[in-house]
């Protein structure tokens, strides 16, 4: 964000009429006007929030065992639930999350950035080359595969078996995921990891009463790949990603929301959540959580007031 180019060449002009102290003096005014000209504004994002509204959530307040459980590929994954997650932690219910295991020092930082949102943080100790089989073959790993490719590329029964000891050591009766149609932006990682907890639920070899996935709306989730897209684009990189992804998996997008879960009372947990990740991965975060660093969480949350879930029945 710029100021308008006329401000700027009528500041550069009167400061080279002046001299001396005056010039120096209205050369420092000039920079804190410009400096707030260019300040990021509501307007910034308001065109990315949310338009569509949907039932607020009852079900999760009818649950007696109040346990839930995060199982994603990722630990960011979850950023985009934090809100819901940090709420349901504040009114009593137990909460665990877990992911395959990353470095040691992000472990570390997932679970001290968890720790006021959540009680446990587990990982699944397989390294990427253990449950796939096609990294020394693909440029990039998040890049959509056709599902008919999954039983080649996941090592399935072991992910599987690792995965479903965690959740029945934890025994949730609701489970957060990323949808299973898109994964979100078409990671086959996330669609793999979600579609599985559906498989096991139907199988009964875990026991969850409820499933919610994560997903935007529908102009949410157009307006952000969009700006993702192009941002893409400009850095040199083909930006067609999205696009691909819903090719392959034949599909429009991520499934339309079932429920809405207003999360402003949270804003500044979610909002520290966020910020715990190191600049890279805050980087990859502002591609689907856009501008999230440049607003005080009160604000930014006061747009972004609401998350939104598919909510399956097993």
């Amino acid at each position: 964000h710029f100021p308008p180019p006329a401000v700027i060449i009528t500041v550069v002009s009167m400061i080279r009429i002046m001299n001396g102290r005056n010039q120096i003096l209205f050369a420092f005014t000039a920079l804190m006007m410009l400096t707030l000209c260019a300040c990021n504004t509501r307007e910034d994002i308001l065109k990315y929030a949310p338009v569509e509204v949907y039932a607020d959530v009852t079900l999760l307040q009818l649950v007696e065992d109040k346990r839930a459980m995060i199982v994603i590929a990722h630990d960011d994954d979850m950023c985009g639930m934090a809100g819901t997650i940090s709420l349901l932690n504040q009114r009593g219910w137990e909460i665990a999350v877990v992911s395959f295991s990353q470095t040691p020092e992000r472990n570390a930082a997932q679970i001290e950035a968890c720790r006021s949102i959540l009680d446990t943080v587990m990982f699944v100790d397989l390294k990427p080359g253990q449950y796939r089989n096609d990294l020394d073959t693909v440029e990039h790993a998040y890049y959509a595969i056709p599902r008919e490719r999954f039983e080649l590329v996941f090592n399935r029964e072991l992910i599987e078996t690792e995965y479903s000891r965690c959740i029945r050591a934890f025994n949730p009766s609701v489970i957060f995921t990323l949808d299973s149609e898109m994964g979100g932006y078409g990671h086959p990682e996330h669609v793999f990891i979600s579609q599985m907890v559906i498989d096991l639920a139907m199988q009964q070899r875990i026991t969850p009463v409820w499933i919610y996935q994560s997903v935007y709306t529908d102009h949410m989730e157009q307006t952000i790949m969009e700006r993702h897209a192009a941002r893409m684009k400009s850095w040199g990189f083909p930006g067609d990603e999205w696009d691909n992804a819903k090719t392959i998996y034949g599909v429009s997008g991520m499934p339309e929301p079932d429920v809405q879960i207003n999360i402003r009372s949270q804003a500044g947990r979610k909002m520290d959540y966020l910020r715990s990740y190191n600049k890279r991965e805050r980087e990859i975060l502002d591609f689907f959580i856009p501008f999230f660093e440049a607003y005080p969480a009160e604000e930014y949350f006061s747009v972004f007031d609401r998350e939104f879930f598919r909510v399956i029945k097993v």
